[in-house]
């Protein structure tokens, strides 16, 4: 149902959509966001060598908060203007964004820090799961997009593919393993450790 959209919302909204030709802001936005994206992946990456992660703890940790107040920020805005697009104002454009998979890598981009805030959960676990931010390059790339909805329209076929491979893997390890332990039993000395070798 149309409904009136308020100039404060359909403004950021503008400015929240991949850089439209001619409007600076929305294109600093774009900007502001990816170089963000792309340090913090740098980030994750080098916090995973102890010795830079020792040095610089306290500025890995400001950077991160900086980080998800941004990505917090963000996505609440981008639900608050869902239904710009449409005319629509109320819960359902909102419920209708929050499903989308832009919205869930969103989502993603900042999930994990308050995940660790609310449960005891494995610091270096978390760290990986904040590599899924890049996910969020999806929305400035076009041939992301395309790559990410020709994984979506073949998923069965990769599923499928992925379960013979997992079936070969098991196959060949387990082979590999009752040739070999005896002979290499720090190699070969149980199916998981030779699926390393399978892989």
């Amino acid at each position: 149902m149309p409904s009136e959209i308020g100039p404060t919302r359909l403004r950021l909204y503008q400015v929240l959509e991949v850089g439209r030709p001619g409007d600076a802001w929305s294109r600093r936005a774009d900007i502001v966001l990816i170089v963000l994206v792309t340090l913090n992946v740098i980030a994750v990456v080098l916090e995973s060598v102890d010795r830079i992660w020792t040095r610089y703890a306290d500025a890995f940790a400001a950077f991160e908060m900086v980080s998800v107040f941004v990505f917090t920020v963000e996505y609440a805005l981008r639900v608050w203007t869902a239904g710009v697009a449409t005319q629509e104002s109320g819960w359902r454009p909102r419920w209708r964004y929050v499903r989308q998979p832009l919205a869930i890598a969103d989502l993603l981009a900042f999930a994990p820090f308050y995940l660790g805030v609310l449960f005891q959960v494995d610091l270096r676990f978390l760290r990986v799961l904040r590599l899924l931010r890049a996910f969020k390059l999806t929305r400035y790339s076009g041939a992301m997009r395309m790559l990410l909805d020709v994984v979506y329209q073949e998923r069965k076929a990769l599923g499928s593919a992925l379960f013979i491979l997992g079936v070969m893997l098991i196959g060949a390890s387990s082979g590999i393993y009752l040739v070999e332990r005896e002979h290499q039993p720090e190699d070969f000395g149980s199916i998981p450790d030779a699926m390393w070798w399978a892989l």
